[in-house]
């Protein structure tokens, strides 16, 4: 059984009687979250690693009631900036009780310029959302937002289901707004696939659909990586990251994406018109 699988299980069975004894998987109270997350979650995923709650290094967003639990959005910021002498190597987004709980774990590196983050994931139940980071000396600091959502991790996708199969794997990039005074700007990358939870119903036939998930994305700008990602099916549908990196006077931007069932995907994208040189 491998490491997500292992998080899938365990909050399960804790789900499960939680909900038998108490109703928990329909309200979900602060104290049975904390369990969740210092019963299982916390040594399951980080070991006995010492983790600070403070917001000097993350803050996060999200609402406290979510519109749409299927694509639940998500904005994580960075305190300071990136730099090689002090920076956020990795971070990890944890939904308490979805039936896979690590949303993603993401690798980081200076070359973002700023280690923001923003995607939309899917909310199985009320619950808190977690972002911890970790500094390249190796500190985790975390943030915790309760969100009202439920329902998400189940939703039947949404339109043509044969349709997003054929779209599966094409992608989009673009730069957001004007390069910033520290040389960096936001970019938005998006991948079209269903990312199915195994949860989900097919309407015509009643039959539970496979999951079938993006597994890792790596983005790289002019060969050095931006960020490295393994994520499950926490994530909604067409996976779409908007992220700060430096993009000068241009250069290639490449993303390469595999899913769980093997399938890889890769584009280049030409980042010829930065703003920067739209300025001048």
């Amino acid at each position: 059984m491998n490491h997500r699988s292992i998080l899938k299980f365990t909050a399960g069975l804790l789900i499960a009687g939680l909900s038998i004894t108490g109703g928990v998987a329909r309200a979900a109270t602060d104290a049975s979250e904390i369990t969740v997350w210092e019963t299982f979650l916390k040594e399951a995923i980080f070991k006995d690693a010492n983790i600070i709650e403070d917001k000097t290094v993350i803050d996060m967003n999200t609402p406290y009631r979510a519109e749409d639990a299927a694509v639940t959005p998500v904005t994580i910021t960075a305190q300071f900036a990136q730099t090689p002498e002090r920076y956020i190597e990795k971070l990890y987004l944890v939904v308490d009780k979805n039936p896979q709980p690590l949303v993603g774990e993401f690798n980081l590196t200076p070359d973002m310029g700023k280690a923001d983050l923003a995607l939309r994931v899917r909310i199985d139940q009320y619950t808190f959302i977690r972002a911890i980071a970790v500094l390249n000396n190796g500190e985790h600091h975390m943030v915790a937002n309760f969100v009202k959502a439920q329902g998400g991790c189940s939703d039947p996708p949404q339109g043509d289901l044969d349709a997003a199969m054929q779209r599966i794997g094409k992608m989009k990039f673009r730069t957001v707004g004007e390069l910033l005074a520290d040389g960096t700007q936001v970019g938005q990358f998006s991948v079209s696939h269903p990312n199915l939870t195994g949860m989900q119903v097919n309407q015509r036939n009643g039959f539970t659909i496979p999951e079938h998930y993006v597994k890792t994305v790596k983005l790289t700008f002019d060969g050095k990586v931006i960020m490295e990602a393994k994520t499950g099916i926490s994530v909604s549908a067409d996976p779409s990251f908007r992220f700060f990196f430096k993009p000068g006077h241009g250069g290639k931007f490449k993303a390469e994406v595999e899913d769980s069932k093997g399938n890889k995907f890769a584009e280049e994208f030409d980042v010829s018109q930065s703003a920067a040189e739209q300025k001048t």
